[in-house]
């Protein structure tokens, strides 16, 4: 039999990694005598440690080893071919990148893909291509692009736009790939690229829409009703998600990150509304609601409250999310100045 200090030097390792390796179960040495604390080992230990090396040098970590089956394998194959893929997409983009003029922005060079442009419904999310190909789909309420247009050539609207191989959401690109009229679209992780999800879609047709056709339009056509609580001028005090969360001894944006200053209504139905860039924009509005705030063609529902003592209205900000995705992911609170 082997004493640990040999045994360590045949795999160039010190004896502390050797203990180590034993504290986690990972390698059991033949013998210890339990009064002097030596420990020996044998011929098998050897082939256990050859195989740990092996299985370090490419690329699990302790924990799988320690629970290694032939089902590791094809998981750590899985995640090495969608590693793969996402450096093949990095080099792609790098090489569009390296095409353009020196001193221009970095942009999307469009290449058309007939079989991409129209419309695509969400059918569902799935962890991998696999799975995603299965239908084996999960539930993931954070993701709001139920509908995708792929306009022509490549022109963007909201936060998409595209070219062949890639779909660029807020400006980062994301591969698909187009398999019997369903487009899947792997979303890689901003802060941890090795954590990714596959967004099936499928095709509704292939029109070359505009951006001016497949926004939401709410009917501004609303007949004038007063409403006199909130006549006069609100200055903006927070930026929150939803309604219930304000809390005036807890605000949530910090003043210099709201873009809407202040709303001034008046008795006839006049809203102006003045932004901290300087900008003003007259509107109109309507009990319960203001016209036109954010976006044109939408009508932005507005709720009164009374907390300690002092009045507030919090209203809807139909951005993109709402024209495009139909979502209200954020309220503009303003207090009233007495």
């Amino acid at each position: 039999m082997i004493k640990i200090g040999d045994f360590a030097n045949i795999f160039n390792v010190s004896i502390k990694t050797i203990r180590y390796y034993e504290s986690i179960g990972l390698i059991i040495p033949k013998y210890v005598d339990i009064y002097t604390g030596y420990r020996y080992f044998d011929e098998d230990n050897i082939y256990t440690m050859q195989d740990i090396i092996s299985l370090k040098n490419l690329g699990f970590s302790l924990e799988e080893i320690k629970y290694f089956t032939k089902d590791s394998i094809k998981s750590k194959i899985t995640n090495y071919e969608q590693e793969i893929l996402n450096l093949q997409n990095r080099i792609k983009i790098l090489k569009q990148f390296s095409l353009q003029e020196e001193g221009r922005d970095l942009k999307m060079i469009f290449v058309n893909d007939e079989n991409a442009k129209g419309k695509w419904l969400l059918l569902g999310i799935a962890e991998d291509i696999d799975k995603a190909k299965e239908e084996k789909f999960i539930e993931d309420n954070d993701y709001i692009i139920n509908e995708l247009y792929l306009l022509p050539n490549g022109e963007e609207y909201w936060v998409i736009s595209w070219t062949k191989d890639y779909i660029y959401i807020a400006n980062r690109p994301n591969h698909y790939e187009i398999i019997d009229n369903k487009l899947y679209l792997t979303i890689t992780d901003e802060i941890d690229p090795k954590n990714s999800k596959v967004v099936v879609y499928t095709n509704v047709d292939h029109k070359d829409y505009t951006v001016d056709e497949i926004g939401i339009k709410d009917n501004t056509n609303v007949d004038f009703i007063r409403d006199e609580k909130i006549v006069g001028t609100w200055k903006t005090v927070d930026l929150v998600n939803n309604i219930e969360s304000f809390n005036p001894l807890k605000l949530q944006r910090p003043k210099d990150k709201l873009m809407l200053e202040k709303l001034t209504f008046d008795n006839n139905g006049k809203v102006i509304a003045n932004y901290k860039s300087g900008k003003v924009v007259d509107t109109k509005y309507t009990k319960d609601y203001v016209i036109n705030l954010c976006n044109k063609d939408t009508l932005s529902k507005y709720t009164y409250k009374e907390i300690l003592g002092k009045k507030y209205i919090i209203i809807e900000w139909k951005s993109g999310d709402y024209i495009f995705g139909k979502v209200i992911n954020c309220y503009y609170v303003l207090e009233k100045e007495e």
